[in-house]
């Protein structure tokens, strides 16, 4: 892990793209998530969902390199807060990347216990071809996280916009090409 930069004001350009990656992409999925059953049975169904599990595949792409750059490469800042504000943070930022990870193998799981076509190009047998049950309660895990996941993002933006314009610290700055 790279020591603190006690003199920098921003993090580094690659945590930045992913920071910023991950958040575009989550609410790509949640808003395609949203969307998926609005398309007919068949070909336009299978198409928007193959399109989600794609880029679920992408995001547990994304979030294992946004781990290991923050792990290995990624610029680490002093703390912008004390106290309880720091605890809260860290918690939400760690419980953010659990959900995250909880998200894509739920999703995995869905996909398996469902089974699925991709694009019409290849399927993905059930696990459980007859087990409907099993597959609506992991899509019910699935969704839950969703709405989970959506509510801490809300939160940490709201945290982020409350740096901005009411503290006026420059927390959110630091995570901006120009702050």
């Amino acid at each position: 892990m790279q020591p603190v930069t006690p003199t920098a004001t921003r993090y580094d350009t690659g945590t930045m793209f992913f920071h910023w990656a991950t958040a575009l992409l989550v609410v790509s999925q949640w808003l395609g998530a949203q969307a998926i059953d609005l398309f007919p049975r068949g070909p336009l169904r299978v198409d928007a969902r193959s399109v989600h599990i794609t880029f679920g595949v992408l995001l547990a792409a994304l979030l294992l390199a946004r781990v290991l750059w923050r792990a290995t490469r990624g610029r680490r800042l002093p703390l912008a807060d004390k106290g309880a504000l720091n605890v809260v943070a860290k918690g939400t930022h760690w419980g953010l990347y659990a959900l995250l990870a909880a998200m894509v193998l739920a999703g995995m799981f869905l996909t398996w216990t469902r089974g699925d076509s991709i694009f019409n190009l290849f399927s993905i047998p059930a696990y459980d071809p007859g087990n409907h049950d099993l597959a609506d309660q992991v899509q019910e895990v699935h969704g839950t996280i969703g709405w989970i996941i959506l509510a801490l993002a809300g939160v940490h933006a709201s945290a982020a916009l409350v740096h901005r314009y009411l503290w006026h610290d420059g927390v959110l700055g630091r995570m901006l090409p120009r702050g």
